[in-house]
């Protein structure tokens, strides 16, 4: 079997697993919930497709491509979209076509030929990071650092156009070992440039996210007075006390404020360097705090429940991460602070 792919492989592997770890435990990596459920579709893909590479070069005669590997390298783009879409778009910004895209991509997986799989697949690719091309451009104003992220981009489609082509030729010109080949070697530049950014530029995640919320506020909150609509978001919170309903959403307090849900969460984003989420749980437990001084015989799953929580576990994973101690300890050592002073 040929050394140079099995190499490849071996690295690509590698490099999958040192990844997902670091979006698993690396907790300054301030990503939604939706780019890194993305990164680990696309770093299992990958890791996945590498050893079908080598499973197929190891007996060139099984039958290739197969199914399930259609199914995985369609995937892997939608992984990759949604791991940078994540980056480039503020939170609450995504659209109903790219919740559905998945579903999409695996339906298109699971009915095209196999003898068009592979170019289909990784023309979609391509699309793909072209699309992300454009919105990395739209930050050229807010980040140094843009035309290096631009550059990184065009390198990931241009790979993907290269490895279509060998796709399309597969069957004439190259055969799929041909292929399978290219393929790895692409994946494996991949990895390369990857860990070449995160050690070169250790803070592209965080500053690329500041780039993107600055960026979309001026271009959807231009009309609006920010100072005012902030202060009036404070008002609903403090005077109104809104997050006591555990039904409150963004969208509902968008409508109290006469905003888009995109304008609001830009807004908190913006005015007080948080998401939406996470500054309505600040206010809850802060009410939670206070209840469960003023109120000695309520039960704390009670006060959870007043101050917004709709479970004990969401209220006591929010309380111990704002304030340190769960509520009860919390309560019984206010309390007794309080009886040893007085």
């Amino acid at each position: 079997m040929d050394l140079a792919l099995q190499l490849m492989v071996g690295f690509s592997v590698g490099m999958a697993m040192l990844l997902a770890a670091l979006f698993a435990s690396y907790r300054q990596l301030v990503l939604p919930w939706q780019s890194r459920v993305g990164g680990f579709v696309m770093l299992a893909g990958l890791a996945l497709t590498q050893l079908a590479h080598l499973q197929f070069a190891s007996d060139p005669s099984d039958p290739f491509p197969t199914r399930p590997y259609v199914v995985i390298v369609f995937l892997q783009s939608v992984g990759f979209y949604w791991l940078l879409l994540g980056m480039l778009r503020p939170e609450g910004g995504w659209r109903r076509v790219e919740w559905a895209l998945p579903f999409v991509v695996l339906a298109l997986a699971l009915s095209v030929p196999l003898a068009r799989a592979i170019p289909v697949a990784l023309l979609m690719g391509t699309a793909v990071a072209l699309h992300l091309c454009v919105l990395v451009y739209r930050l050229r104003a807010m980040r140094r650092w843009f035309a290096l992220e631009l550059r990184v981009l065009a390198l990931f489609a241009m790979m993907a156009i290269a490895v279509a082509i060998s796709g399309f030729l597969a069957s004439g010109v190259l055969d799929w070992y041909g292929y399978a080949w290219t393929y790895s070697a692409a994946i494996s530049l991949g990895f390369l440039v990857v860990g070449w950014l995160l050690l070169s530029v250790p803070d592209l995640v965080p500053k690329t996210r500041e780039a993107v919320e600055v960026a979309y506020a001026q271009s959807t909150l231009a009309r609006v007075d920010r100072d005012a609509m902030a202060a009036r978001l404070q008002q609903l919170f403090e005077q109104e006390q809104v997050h006591r309903s555990e039904s409150l959403s963004l969208a509902a307090v968008a409508e109290m404020l006469g905003l888009s849900t995109h304008q609001l969460s830009e807004l908190v984003n913006t005015a007080f360097g948080i998401g939406f989420s996470r500054y309505v749980r600040q206010y809850r437990v802060e009410t939670a705090k206070q209840m469960l001084i003023d109120e000695p015989r309520s039960s704390v799953l009670s006060v959870g429940m007043a101050a917004g929580f709709n479970s004990q576990s969401s209220f006591y994973v929010a309380f111990k991460e704002q304030v340190g101690e769960v509520p009860g300890e919390y309560r019984q050592r206010r309390i007794a602070t309080a009886n040893a002073s007085g």
